[in-house]
């Protein structure tokens, strides 16, 4: 967010928050956390809200909401150290002039016996790529707690805990007078200042018009995904409340919330990944070699044709285009067999090596779908994604292992069903979903959809299937949960799908045809969207 904007937030947040008190802190994800904070207003009642900012590298900002917020573990030590708020008052509320530093100080509760210190300066660096937030303890004077270290040491910058905090020279802030547009450049952030060109060239109004109402805006305005201090007369900006921006630029936190829970599965996942990614590009690059050394017959024939021209003590043979190297020890057959056995070895080397690929090229499809599980998947099918991930070895801790249910008819993973007006699609969000649908609830006629040659969920029409509008629903939903706004999708009898015997939920489509979908239709999209937030989908 660029100054003006934040000065706007400041201003609101000023009346929101000035004399409140705040109570114990929640992260709301891995870079963004909360403070809910209480104020009695002179009428006798009671203000409730949540003071939130965010240090997320991309978008760093600060502002207040009234919503709710799914909370996550976080047991870090800055974030332990935010506790030291708790209970106590906001006295006062600024913005460094012309930067993004935002400082909230607070007095500390007189009724704590364990607080040591007066009171804190809660200071928040709202710079793009490197934010960070600071809690300076009274009387001292210095940083008790950071978000970030920062040392440069060709600059003379050493920030740390035991420091005393500097704010950076005051900047100039915009002016509502420019002679020429290129001169408000310094002052804005690059997107601001876009809006701000595009704008003048339109000829809408002059660049004293747009600067003079920029500079005296009390309001924000959503343009796209930004949050800006002007509307630059566009019909799609949209005014907004101090208390919505959060939620318009964090749209779905709870999906934010769960992913950070499950920071640890999707690390363990993605390293997976990555090695099985590594594994197949090296296991191509030996096949290749192995490839160009099937060669070495001809290099052995040549050698036979032409052993009569060889002597012992000849390093290389040049004929009919070939430059063989031999060995100077070895006579004619002995220097052609030496490379009939590396034609051997490099023959059965290739059949080995494309065996050995199809496994890995597998394993990384299987697990690409495994990280898509973990992000749109229920608390119970991630909890059915880890029983799985633990079967196939992913997961390596020995006492789960020996809590893991068998696979069987004692034990059932339920997979998802949309139902619709004219029929009934089945979708499993992990492995063992995904081979109860296709190989215990499905019958052998039944439709079978999958995104072709892309990870993604079995889908399978139970009732509908010659219902045109069911099968394109049935479609979409594939891609959806493959995570793709259009494709090729394969489409198979249950009986034409069979098991792949290395992997689970993997399977083999030996009969199929193909359809295109150029995109989701926005009902559909809201269908499936109800459909993956309700549990007992």
């Amino acid at each position: 967010m660029d100054n003006l904007t934040l000065s706007i937030l400041t201003t609101d947040l000023r009346k929101e928050i000035l004399g409140s008190t705040f109570g114990k802190p929640f992260a709301l994800s891995l870079t963004d956390f909360g403070f809910p904070y209480s104020l009695v207003l002179p009428d006798g009642k009671n203000r409730h809200g949540t003071f939130l900012f965010s240090l997320n590298p991309s978008s760093p900002f600060f502002t207040y909401s009234h919503d709710r917020y799914e909370k996550v573990e976080d047991s870090s030590a800055f974030f332990s150290s935010l506790r030291k708020l708790s209970l106590s008052t906001v006295t006062k509320v600024e913005k460094h002039p012309g930067e993004r530093i935002l400082t909230i100080s607070f007095r500390a509760n007189p009724n704590d016996l364990s607080e040591v210190n007066s009171g804190y300066d809660f200071i928040l660096e709202c710079f793009p790529n490197h934010p960070n937030a600071y809690l300076v303890a009274y009387p001292y004077g210095k940083i008790v707690s950071l978000y970030k270290e920062f040392t440069n040491l060709e600059k003379g910058v050493f920030v740390a805990r035991n420091t005393a905090y500097s704010y950076p020279p005051e900047r100039k802030i915009l002016p509502s007078h420019l002679e020429d547009l290129s001169e408000a450049k310094p002052y804005l952030t690059n997107s601001l200042f876009k809006l701000l060109e595009e704008d003048i060239d339109s000829g809408k109004e002059s660049l004293d018009q747009a600067l003079e109402k920029m500079t005296t805006s009390t309001s924000l305005y959503q343009i796209g995904k930004e949050i800006v201090p002007y509307s630059f007369l566009r019909p799609e900006a949209k005014e907004i409340a101090p208390d919505q921006v959060y939620s318009s630029l964090v749209s779905d936190q709870k999906k934010v919330a769960k992913l950070a829970k499950e920071k640890e599965l999707l690390q363990t996942i993605e390293k997976a990944v990555k090695v099985a990614r590594k594994k197949t590009k090296n296991l191509e690059t030996d096949l290749a070699a192995a490839k160009e050394h099937l060669v070495y017959l001809e290099y052995g024939q040549e050698i036979y044709l032409y052993q009569g021209e060889i002597a012992k003590g000849d390093k290389v043979l040049k004929k009919d285009g070939y430059v063989i190297p031999l060995d100077p020890l070895l006579d004619a057959p002995k220097n052609a067999n030496r490379y009939f056995k590396k034609y051997q070895k490099a023959k059965a080397a290739q059949e080995i090596l494309s065996s050995l690929i199809v496994k890995s090229r597998d394993e990384t499809e299987y697990l690409e779908k495994k990280l898509m599980e973990v992000k749109d998947g229920t608390p119970r099918d991630i909890l059915e994604l880890k029983t799985e991930l633990l079967r196939e070895g992913y997961l390596k801790d020995p006492k789960e292992r020996r809590n893991v249910p068998k696979l069987g008819r004692r034990h059932s993973y339920d997979p998802h069903y949309l139902v619709l007006p004219k029929g009934k699609i089945g979708f499993g969000m992990n492995g063992l979903q995904n081979e109860q649908l296709t190989f215990e609830v499905a019958k052998k006629d039944d439709v079978f959809v999958h995104v072709k040659d892309y990870p993604g969920a079995h889908v399978v029409v139970l009732e509908g299937k010659d219902d045109e509008d069911v099968l394109r629903t049935a479609m979409e939903l594939a891609l959806y949960l493959s995570h793709l706004d259009n494709g090729i999708l394969m489409i198979a009898r249950r009986k034409d799908v069979k098991k792949n015997p290395q992997r689970i939920g993997l399977v083999s489509i030996l009969k199929y045809h193909t359809a295109v979908v150029k995109e989701i239709r926005p009902s559909s999209l809201l269908l499936f969207q109800k459909a993956l937030s309700s549990p007992s989908s």
